[in-house]
């Protein structure tokens, strides 16, 4: 078309064709051209849906909306994510690890509310709760956004969430460590130990028993509790010098290595150096080289290492 019609202006140059006679053709071809979309425009629904799916119509329920309380549909992705039928609203989840479900658990945030998931990382695994809301909808005083390299300069904070979520959309943040900050109030509530080896902290594996497992937030490390260990609770109290939460530990019947065979104790595992000399701790890449040795991991006793933190 742009050919033709500069074709007709060099006529129109020449002397060879008038100006409106021109014009009038170039409006009439745009405007049959107008008028066919409009009348065809309906056919690309049937063809658009042959192929693609709304999003209302794909996924599975999978956790509740804390504002709405009906269920979020997992979509697969990529990216991963989570629709809301009745706000139509989007929440992308974490590239990297598997997201599992954790019925009937709610993210403690003041005003939130979501029912949590599971997300799994690694090899061997570690898995942190994610409330999909404050994935999406990070606070500056939780710390560092996981995946983000970028720090946020004061009066920003909007546009720099809107970047965040488009980079997430387009699947472009890979996340291997926790996914959300370690102030989160969610992270905090599970935290029992500073982690000295990383800028992260230990916290109590959401999978609970019957294996007791401790995980790094920011490093692929993981703290095997002795298989004496009947029960592991974190408790609201919390050590006064490192701040993190004190954990009430039961052992099993005849397998307590307390004095007078006692079954229950409280601990801060920064400092309990009784309970780190009966920890086994794997980190991700040594695990692998263990493979090969027979399964020792780090420390003395076929696997058997000291803990860390403060003694």
């Amino acid at each position: 078309i742009r050919s033709d019609i500069e074709g007709q202006c060099n006529n129109i140059a020449k002397g060879l064709a008038e100006r409106d006679d021109v014009v009038r053709k170039a409006i009439d071809l745009f405007s049959a051209k107008f008028n066919y979309f409009v009348d065809n425009i309906s056919k690309m629904d049937v063809l658009f849906g042959s192929s693609f799916a709304k999003l209302q119509d794909v996924g599975k329920p999978f956790t509740r909306c804390g504002f709405t309380r009906r269920y979020l549909q997992f979509i697969t992705g990529p990216p991963p994510r989570l629709y809301n039928k009745t706000t139509e609203t989007v929440y992308v989840l974490p590239i990297g690890g598997e997201i599992k479900q954790w019925t009937g658990r709610n993210c403690p945030v003041e005003g939130c509310n979501f029912e949590l998931c599971l997300y799994s990382v690694g090899a061997p695994p570690r898995t942190f709760p994610l409330c999909p809301n404050c994935f999406n909808n990070s606070k500056p005083e939780w710390g560092r956004v996981p995946g983000e390299d970028t720090t946020t300069t004061p009066g920003d904070e909007e546009d720099e969430h809107k970047e965040r979520n488009i980079r997430r959309m387009a699947g472009k943040n890979m996340i291997r460590e926790c996914p959300h900050p370690d102030k989160m109030p969610l992270i905090e509530e599970m935290t029992v130990s500073p982690d000295p080896e990383s800028n992260g902290v230990l916290i109590l594996d959401p999978h609970l028993g019957p294996k007791w497992r401790l995980v790094s937030t920011r490093e692929p490390t993981i703290v095997h509790m002795p298989k004496s260990v009947e029960k592991v609770t974190v408790l609201n109290a919390k050590d006064e010098v490192l701040g993190c939460r004190m954990m009430s530990i039961e052992f099993k019947e005849g397998e307590s290595p307390l004095e007078g065979g006692k079954k229950k104790y409280t601990s801060c595992f920064a400092n309990d150096e009784m309970l780190q000399g009966l920890v086994r701790i794997h980190h991700g890449d040594e695990r692998m080289k263990a493979s090969s040795r027979g399964g020792r991991g780090r420390g003395r006793g076929g696997g058997r290492g000291r803990g860390r933190g403060r003694r």
